[in-house]
């Protein structure tokens, strides 16, 4: 394993949120805890979504929550949910969503390196699935971090 695209502290498994601001206020939140952005970051990633619409549900039941890169990112990071019960972000043809991964990148480009990392995962629906059915972080940990 070269690098680890989620630590093991920005993962957390069946998380109960009653809509889709306090899914990505729990995933951002991770972010916070271990000092990778700070809280406007996340109200950023919120107020995106209100203003444009639903767009981080790129594909069915997935949410990509973000912000553009800014002085609110202390370093880059990625963080990961699942979500006890799925919550409707607006998107007709992607909801409900069940995992919600969040992230901050400091610059355009690690954006993107970022993304091509997480494509990784998304695309790959076996692993999606088998984070859908994991009660165990370090499980899911290892998973992810394999590819």
């Amino acid at each position: 394993m070269t690098k680890e695209l989620i630590k093991k502290d920005n993962i957390e498994l069946n998380v109960y949120c009653e809509d889709w601001k306090e899914a990505i206020r729990n995933a951002g939140n991770l972010l916070i805890k271990t000092g990778y952005v700070n809280e406007n970051y996340v109200d950023n990633m919120i107020e995106n979504v209100k203003k444009l619409g639903p767009y981080i549900v790129i594909v069915p039941h997935i949410a990509i929550a973000h912000s553009r890169p800014s002085e609110n990112v202390l370093k880059e990071g990625i963080s990961m949910i699942t979500l006890l019960n799925p919550v409707k972000f607006g998107n007709e043809a992607n909801d409900p969503v069940d995992i919600v991964f969040s992230f901050g990148a400091k610059s355009k480009d690690i954006h993107l390196e970022e993304l091509k990392g997480l494509a990784k995962i998304i695309e790959n629906e076996s692993i999606i699935e088998e984070i859908r059915q994991a009660k165990d972080r370090e499980y899911v940990y290892k998973l992810i971090n394999k590819l």
